[in-house]
């Protein structure tokens, strides 16, 4: 049977074909490389992007110069700030991590296309409380649950993001090295290691073909004291 992803709403879906199609007419569509920098934390803000194919993570500095993984978006997701619309810097570092098709659009045409649509307007409302209150709770597991709690909080939210249907739970459909989940949540290397053989052990995690399968999702939610949140909150 073939492998089926998990329900997760995306932006650019939520609009009617209709909005679909007005919204791309005022955008700049391009082919971007792995490795290519959309924009950096500290630049104006002036762009928006709409992610038709590939990744693009968002990453921020620390004050000692550490780079900590925010975000990971995909198809159908739009990239920017929540600041775009004011006079505040960037606060994150746009990378694309896969070769992606993306779309462009300057700041200013958005706004007047809000004035004359509404439905558009309210879709990039939603958009921003999203991100804004997913980037809230990543950094609020952070910084009070702990190594293990924010490991736990990242699988969770790589399941809701990337998770396929699994014959023996939920597999996540983005290959992780432990570094990668170790930028995610400001550690050494060296204890993600430990805390994912400790999941392996109980029968939590286990790695199938370089992928990560998550066999006890409540294992995790039990820990953190996961609520009733919309999915859309906890992803990556």
């Amino acid at each position: 049977m073939e492998n089926k992803a998990l329900p997760f709403k995306r932006f650019f879906t939520e609009l009617s074909p209709e909005n679909q199609k007005i919204l791309l007419e005022i955008g700049t569509s391009s082919v971007v490389t792995e490795g290519t920098k959309l924009f950096s934390e500290g630049d104006k803000p002036e762009f928006v992007y709409l992610i038709r194919s590939g990744k693009v993570s968002l990453s921020k500095m620390t004050i000692d110069g550490k780079e900590i993984s925010v975000h990971l978006k995909q198809k159908d997701e739009l990239v920017g700030e929540v600041g775009l619309f004011n006079e505040m810097s960037i606060s994150v570092t746009a990378t694309v991590q896969e070769d992606a098709e993306l779309v462009r659009f300057e700041t200013n045409r958005l706004e007047e296309l809000f004035y004359v649509n509404g439905e558009i307007a309210v879709a990039f409302m939603k958009w921003f409380a999203r991100h804004t209150q997913s980037t809230q709770a990543k950094f609020k597991d952070l910084l009070l649950c702990g190594k293990s709690g924010a490991l736990y909080s990242t699988l969770i939210r790589f399941c809701n993001s990337y998770g396929i249907e699994h014959e023996k739970g939920i597999l996540i459909n983005v290959q992780l090295t432990n570094q990668d989940l170790a930028n995610y949540i400001g550690t050494a290397r060296e204890s993600v290691n430990r805390m994912l053989n400790e999941l392996k052990k109980k029968n939590v995690v286990m790695m199938e073909n370089g992928f990560i399968v998550v066999m006890d999702l409540k294992f995790l939610k039990d820990y953190l004291h996961c609520g009733d949140c919309p999915i859309e909150i906890c992803t990556i």
